[in-house]
């Protein structure tokens, strides 16, 4: 009984241990956010995609309707007026035209500036005016049309040029000509009197202040600034998108002010903070606290990991370095990733691509589903519970198996031997026989793009070792057998 007992300790000892190497192997990659984010100029102001295909230079076919119903309509150059009034038994009826000064001339009473005038302005002051000249002359000034004039837009867009606009075009209307760099927070607009003046077009659009989004005028010219700080923000927050805090803004301004905060679902102790600069990937993790302590740098990649216990997952193998710590990889590695119900397959390539390297051949991925091959040259595709996504190593590796101390695969260097790929596979072992085989190349020559060498073994070595094993084997059980006599004829 004693004898069961311990044999099955044992087992459930190395079962566990099993268990632990086995687990450590995999690690799960916490969903990070994985939509895709538009970074347009027009998408970090809010505006919608289907009002962008109306540039500035698209005067609405009812653009005396809006500017008689906007009271802050200016009176504008081009502007034509009818003006009727009675003088006796006669029905009066002029037409005027506002001139390049906002100047309108009119028959019998003289030259009316209506520079700075809005139209409701204007049409008070010329009704009033023909009252004093013609008593009970029942004037009325009507706007049958709407002047159009240039301004100038340049800067960080992709030409300069001139652009039409009219007395209700505003500066955002301008936005979609900004490059997706230029800055949202600081538009300079220089008007005709030479002054120029700073505007926050997300300030204006986000938050609602008008002063930030003038009506432009004759003469203006608008210069879009390159953005000093863009940054991405996605996973479980309430607004996802791309930002431009302002200096002074920290991490936990850009969640809480700009993303609307984090959602119930997130795990408020990670938030992680990628960037690529000077060729080289870095990823942190800071809590909410610790956020308020981080500045943004410009090209951050900003996610509010979702906390994954109860997220769908797939198995990501193959060509991948799940710690990010090598670009090298030695042999095929497995990962855990959960993601969003929705996400795609070009989704995922994204959020792992600090986990691709040179060997690693992710145009060639596909999905095993169900006991099928899925090819994924079509991005879209959502994931699966279950599904596993298998990532080639590129046909330029080579791969080293058989009697070598690391087996795996490795970068392929044109020019290089099979001992330089011996070598990086830390050397033959005890056993081998120091001969290889290529598939695809010449063991004796330079050893071309996706071949794989097998190290060969010592047939007599191996031969060796294994009938010392057998009789160390024998030896003992023989041991076994003759104490357990002995101790059997003690007894």
């Amino acid at each position: 009984m004693m004898t069961r007992k311990k044999l099955l300790a044992v087992f459930i000892v190395l079962a566990f241990t099993a268990a632990m190497i086995f687990a450590d192997g995999l690690f799960y990659q916490s969903q990070v956010g994985s939509e895709a984010i538009d970074s347009s100029y027009t998408a970090q102001l809010g505006i919608p995609t289907e009002n962008t295909a109306v540039t500035a230079t698209t005067i609405p076919a009812n653009a005396v309707l809006q500017a008689i119903g906007n009271s802050d309509y200016p009176v504008t150059p081009g502007d034509t007026f009818l003006l009727s009034y009675s003088e006796g038994k006669n029905l009066i009826s002029l037409n005027l035209q506002a001139d390049s000064n906002c100047k309108v001339s009119i028959q019998s009473v003289g030259v009316v500036n209506a520079a700075g005038m809005t139209y409701s302005e204007f049409k008070e002051y010329v009704e009033n005016l023909i009252s004093t000249y013609y008593n009970f002359s029942a004037p009325q000034l009507q706007l049958v049309s709407c002047g159009v004039f240039s301004v100038r837009v340049y800067g960080e867009v992709s030409y300069s040029q001139y652009v039409t606009a009219w007395g209700l075009t505003r500066l955002s209307d301008l936005a979609i000509y900004a490059m997706d760099t230029a800055s949202t927070r600081a538009v300079e607009v220089t008007y005709r009197d030479g002054s120029t003046k700073s505007y926050d077009l997300y300030n204006a659009l986000r938050n609602g202040s008008a002063e930030d989004n003038p009506l432009l005028s004759p003469g203006c010219e608008v210069r879009f600034q390159k953005a000093s700080t863009i940054v991405s923000l996605n996973g479980a927050v309430a607004r996802t998108g791309v930002y431009q805090p302002l200096d002074g803004e920290t991490l936990y301004d850009l969640v809480q002010n700009y993303a609307g905060g984090l959602l119930s679902s997130a795990d408020a102790q990670s938030i992680r903070i990628s960037n690529y600069a000077g060729g080289a990937y870095s990823s942190r993790y800071l809590s909410l606290e610790d956020a308020k302590s981080y500045t943004p740098a410009n090209g951050d990649v900003i996610s509010a990991v979702y906390g994954s216990q109860n997220l769908p997952y797939v198995t990501i193998s193959g060509a991948i370095v799940p710690d990010s710590s090598s670009d090298t990889i030695s042999s095929t590695n497995r990962t855990m990733y959960s993601f969003l119900p929705g996400e795609t397959v070009q989704q995922l390539l994204a959020n792992i691509s600090s986990m691709l390297t040179s060997t690693s051949d992710a145009g060639s991925a596909y999905i095993l589903r169900d006991g099928s091959r899925i090819s994924i040259e079509d991005k879209d595709i959502a994931l699966e519970q279950g599904d596993t996504v298998v990532i080639p190593f590129s046909s330029q590796a080579i791969t080293v198996t058989g009697y070598v101390k690391n087996p795996g695969t490795f970068e392929y260097v044109p020019g290089m031997t099979k001992d330089y790929y011996i070598s990086l596979a830390g050397g033959f072992t005890d056993s081998a026989s120091g001969k290889v085989k290529v598939s695809g190349g010449n063991a004796g020559d330079e050893i071309p793009a996706g071949a794989t060498i097998k190290a060969n073994n010592n047939n007599l070595t191996t031969t060796l070792t294994l009938t010392a094993s057998v009789l160390a084997i024998v030896s003992t059980i023989l041991t076994i057998v003759i104490n357990g006599h002995t101790i059997t004829t003690w007894f």
